[in-house]
């Protein structure tokens, strides 16, 4: 005797009810967690993080604002993202890894970040753009600044969700070009190189933004991926327009990039590799760690470090926070590099 299968249980008009009222509840807790958080006892993001027992890596608002201007460089693993922040003007460039999507938009809000003016895509790996079809659904984003595309597949897969999404919330796209600036709080966002020019199609990381954001004395240089070939033609067309203060070392630390040409030119005080921990690729790699230390730049890791935020001063001072609010005790001395 064969039993027979019951058939599945269809949803009553009660439980949908229930779900869309839940829905709408958890909507506007959302909304006013944005709006309002930190005012007339609602919490922030960060606040519902910690009692959630729910870590967030990353900065405070509060930190954000210690400095002229604030350099964040998230921990997305084998990946990069950094956020360039000045006078409650903020710059978001490269987003993560796919998997560190909705750690990346957690750290954001936890951040008290609700706009950004810019995003940047350095350049279109997986690495760079993984999180950022997530970032421009979930935050208001002025301008979207892209490389050159014209030889890329931008229809489909990760680029054609990051270019999709852009043109479902509205968000204006620019494709760079050398020499264009933005201007960021009191700071100026600027396109060094805009890609190497005459690059194959193949090879993508020569495609990359090469961008510098200056405040008075300080400077911070982002090169992406670019290696060493983008690195000669950057350091022949900048010459000392390429010197920082703070350097995301390029390409997370690899042999490829961070070419002793550069490095001589860009004199920079420290840098930081964005890196995953034990990542298949050894980054960052030995040579180049000895090339620091014999140029003099003091190294951060993501991998060993989390998330690394950075408060700038415009006369060129700078100093390490750590993730409570509280001032690193390895405080740099108030340098002020050449402009």
């Amino acid at each position: 005797m064969t039993k027979r299968k019951r058939a599945p249980r269809r949803p009553t008009a009660a439980g949908l009810i229930v779900c869309v009222v839940c829905a709408v509840l958890l909507a506007a807790a959302a909304y006013l967690i944005e709006a309002r958080g930190g005012l007339g006892g609602l919490p922030t993001w960060a606040q519902l993080h910690e009692w959630l027992g729910v870590p967030v890596d990353g900065p405070s608002a509060e930190m954000l604002a210690q400095g002229d201007a604030a350099v964040t460089f998230f921990d997305v693993g084998q990946g990069d993202s950094v956020l360039v922040s000045c006078e409650g003007e903020h710059c978001l460039i490269d987003a993560g890894t796919p998997d560190s999507a909705d750690s990346l938009a957690a750290a954001l809000r936890a951040a008290g970040v609700r706009q950004l003016d810019y995003v940047v895509m350095t350049h279109p790996h997986a690495d760079h753009i993984g999180g950022m079809d997530t970032v421009l659904q979930n935050f208001l984003v002025d301008t979207l600044i892209l490389p050159d595309l014209s030889d890329a597949d931008a229809e489909n897969g990760q680029l054609g969700q990051v270019l999709g999404q852009a043109e479902r919330a509205g968000v204006e796209t620019v494709t760079a070009q050398t020499g264009q600036t933005y201007a960021l709080g009191s700071g100026t966002l600027t396109v060094l190189l805009a890609g190497l020019p005459g690059a194959e199609p193949e090879d993508v990381n020569d495609t990359s933004l090469c961008l510098r954001f200056s405040l008075g004395d300080f400077a911070f240089l982002d090169t992406g991926d670019a290696e060493t070939a983008e690195e000669e033609a950057l350091a022949a067309h900048c010459g000392a327009g390429v010197r920082c203060t703070l350097f995301k070392a390029g390409h997370h630390g690899s042999s490829t990039s961070n070419s002793e040409t550069l490095l001589a030119l860009a004199r920079p005080q420290a840098a930081v590799v964005s890196c995953g921990l034990d990542n298949d690729y050894g980054h960052p790699h030995a040579e180049v760690l000895d090339r620091f230390a014999e140029n003099g730049i003091q190294v951060f890791r993501t991998d060993e470090q989390g998330t690394l935020t950075f408060a700038a001063q415009a006369d060129g001072s700078w100093r390490l926070l750590e993730k409570a609010g509280a001032e690193s005790e390895e405080e740099s001395e108030e340098q002020r590099p050449a402009a």
